[in-house]
């Protein structure tokens, strides 16, 4: 059974389709919910939250894809998994394309659903990792966290808020320990490029022989022990 129980919409207007997948999920330890059409289904999205929805394509009153375009319109954080019948697989690839996590076919393989819905709801959770990292990084590296009321610390925060939305180069000058890779991480995590990575390079650790690798990359089999294809600090 699953510690945070997840929340699961199924919208399909086949009546032993929703009872079988109600069935499935709810041994694997879901929450399911059932509509038979896009309206019912937009009624329940209104009053709960809902982890994943799987939606059928064809459907009377509100079609799947219609249904879909207002989930993403409204209900973005939603995941959506589309049931399609092989005469419809064209506008399922058309749904994927607009961000749909994947698409069954009907008449689908229970182990098959089973493992996209775990799948999708595991990269939910990784994503939602992700971005509470990020902020936690953000609001570490935030300039009211650096300690330092001088003068000379106001204007340096001063001159970390001017650059951190410019696109230029930034020389951090100062003696060890007085904290230039702190200022490099705030002026980069209060930047633009701040969902992107910070990629730190010990210049002087580079031997002279392994310089332009690590800078650029190399292909697999470029030189003697270059066992598969590397990227290049610029690259990353």
């Amino acid at each position: 059974m699953l510690s945070n129980r997840k929340r699961i919409l199924v919208v399909d207007d086949e009546d032993s389709v929703r009872c079988l997948l109600r069935e499935i999920f709810r041994k694997e330890g879901y929450q399911v919910d059932l509509a038979e059409n896009g309206l019912e289904a937009l009624n329940l999205v209104e009053r709960s939250q809902y982890d994943l929805a799987i939606i059928d394509i064809r459907m009377p009153v509100m079609d799947g894809l219609e249904l879909f375009h207002v989930f993403l319109e409204k209900h973005p954080e939603i995941i959506v998994i589309i049931i399609t019948a092989f005469a419809s697989v064209d506008t399922a690839v058309e749904a994927m394309k607009l961000g749909a996590y994947n698409y069954i076919s009907k008449p689908f393989n229970i182990a098959e659903i089973k493992l996209n819905v775990k799948r999708a709801l595991e990269s939910k959770d990784l994503a939602e990792e992700v971005k509470e990292l990020r902020q936690e990084i953000q609001k570490r590296y935030s300039i009211n966290n650096i300690i330092g009321h001088s003068g000379k610390m106001q204007e340096i925060y001063k001159t970390v808020g001017r650059v951190a939305n410019c696109n230029v180069t930034v020389l951090i000058q100062g003696e060890s320990g007085t904290g230039k890779e702190l200022i490099a991480k705030a002026i980069h995590y209060n930047s633009r490029r701040k969902e992107a990575p910070l990629v730190k390079v010990n210049c002087a650790a580079l031997p002279e022989g392994l310089l332009e690798s690590e800078l650029f990359g190399h292909e697999k089999g470029a030189f003697t022990g270059a066992l598969e294809k590397t990227k290049g600090k610029f690259e990353q």
